[in-house]
């Protein structure tokens, strides 16, 4: 364990300085297929057309000058970069509904998001520029009148209107960047705001980065997820600033096991800054394996969680190797969350101290184990911490190690076996760790 701890340490430094960068020689402007910068002007035929005749000449760059760019649903091809210049602005228009929902355990398809790229590899979205997804126009309403449905009780609503969709998904909306089975990927430079729901969406991908980047959709946007990384490998986050409406960072592996057993693995991320939303999260959907996972320099401000490790009985699998060092928050609500029983319908409950009910083993049993969490230090919390694992899966070799917490409420722990070492918590109200069944802590 603390050989591949240290392995995933070094290897995300030369992750980013092996990762091939696109060359591309051949320049395309839309403006050659009669296309102008206007608010007034629906430019998607003719910045389709720029991709397309990049891609057929081997590979390219599609340059967007200065100005607003309106733009139904555009797919991304091989080789192609798609380049935001200064001052420019990609503006998503749903006139005539051109649009489609997008679902996590759906196959791609054409219009579920802003930009897709999908069978394509070689692909980039490079900046200064700004991609706006305009959700707050039609996407966020509709999205907040499902909510208050389900907030009622009314799930008969929800399920009528939208099908085979859990309600904790939230209401099915476009994606506003997608790279579905794409190898090579690259989004840098740009700034992305208002997402109609998940911001940037990775899965069964391989071999993608994201750098030098900001997302933004205000507080109260709903499930609009900063980076969803789904059923993929080789994902490099780095200097990245995320403020969203929920997770700010999503690493997950699907709802449903597959049968080639598609599972997420070696996600480098580095150099972080999130304010607001629900900081970052390792689940809940996690049906096919998560492994190696190395989150490291770190900064939370305001956010409901800071780390945050989920699975229940019905979407569960393996999640394991995952190394957190070298993080900071400041008015997080709760910094450290690791729950194998989160609940189908969303949400964990916080009097985690309480026995459950032993169940029979089953395929989607989460088995959460080799987690190291190190240099933590966080003031502001109202809970520090969470650890609740199931009596029949419970939590295995959890590793805190120089941890600092200032909070209104200590670290309530159950089924769960691991070690601590110069763990300091100053609670404000009550003990500063409480236990509930089988909690084994061992002091180091």
């Amino acid at each position: 364990m603390k050989k591949t701890l240290l392995c995933l340490s070094y290897c995300i430094s030369i992750f980013f300085l092996n990762f091939p960068l696109h060359a591309a020689a051949t320049h395309c402007l839309p403006q050659s297929w009669g296309a102008h910068p206007d608010s007034n002007y629906i430019a998607t035929k003719a910045i389709q057309q720029a991709i397309d005749r990049c891609s057929d000449a081997g590979g390219g760059i599609v340059i967007l000058s200065s100005g607003d760019w309106v733009s139904g649903p555009l797919l991304l091809k091989k080789g192609v970069n798609l380049h935001l210049s200064a001052g420019s602005r990609l503006l998503a228009s749903n006139n005539n509904f051109i649009f489609r929902s997008a679902f996590i355990s759906n196959p791609a398809h054409a219009g579920e998001a802003f930009i897709l790229a999908h069978n394509a590899d070689n692909v980039s979205l490079t900046g200064p520029g700004l991609i706006d997804g305009q959700g707050q126009i039609k996407w966020w309403p509709m999205a907040m009148d499902a909510r208050k449905h389900l907030k009622l009780g009314d799930i008969r609503w929800f399920e009528n209107h939208y099908p085979g969709i859990p309600p904790a998904n939230g209401m099915p909306r476009p994606w506003l960047i997608e790279f579905d089975h794409v190898r090579h990927g690259d989004v840098r430079n740009i700034f992305i705001k208002n997402s109609p729901m998940w911001n940037l969406v990775i899965r069964n991908s391989k071999d993608i980065r994201v750098i030098n980047s900001t997302i933004s959709n205000p507080a109260n946007s709903p499930n609009t997820d900063g980076v969803d990384i789904i059923s993929s490998q080789k994902v490099g986050l780095k200097n990245l600033d995320i403020s969203t409406g929920d997770d700010d960072i999503s690493i997950k592996s699907g709802l449903k096991k597959q049968s080639d057993n598609v599972q997420t693995r070696d996600i480098h991320i580095s150099d972080i800054h999130v304010e607001h939303g629900h900081g970052i999260s390792i689940g809940s959907e996690t049906a096919n394996n998560i492994t190696f996972i190395n989150i490291s320099h770190i900064f939370f401000t305001g956010t409901q969680n800071g780390i945050r490790i989920k699975s229940g009985r019905d979407r569960g699998s393996s999640i394991r190797s995952i190394m957190v060092n070298n993080v900071e928050m400041k008015d997080v609500d709760t910094p450290l969350v690791i729950t194998d029983s989160y609940g189908g319908s969303g949400g964990y409950s916080v009097d985690s101290l309480k026995a459950l009910i032993k169940v029979p083993i089953t395929t989607t049993t989460p088995w959460i184990k080799n987690i190291r969490i190190e240099h933590v230090h966080a003031t502001g919390a109202e809970y520090a911490g969470i650890f609740s694992g199931l009596p029949e899966a419970p939590l295995r070799n959890i590793q805190l190690n120089s941890v600092a917490i200032g909070s209104d409420r200590g670290l309530q722990s159950r089924y769960v076996f691991g070690k601590q070492k110069l763990v300091r918590i100053v609670s404000a109200k009550g003990a500063a760790q409480r236990c509930g069944p089988d909690c084994h802590w061992k002091e180091e």
